[in-house]
């Protein structure tokens, strides 16, 4: 039995840099919106408690 060591390339696979792996990604600006969203709930969760307590 022979064991063979492929390439990434053979695959048509390649290393993405960082700068590729953020336009990807979509970069931070859905990181932010969802923290906002995050945050308004959870300071209207307070609110609603806060109210009816």
């Amino acid at each position: 039995m022979e064991l063979t060591l492929t390439s990434l390339e053979n695959y048509g696979l390649v290393e993405l840099n960082a700068r590729e792996m953020q336009d990807i990604e979509g970069g931070i600006a859905p990181l932010l919106v969802y923290g906002a969203a995050w945050c308004v709930g959870f300071a209207v969760g307070c609110a609603i408690v806060y109210c009816y307590s």
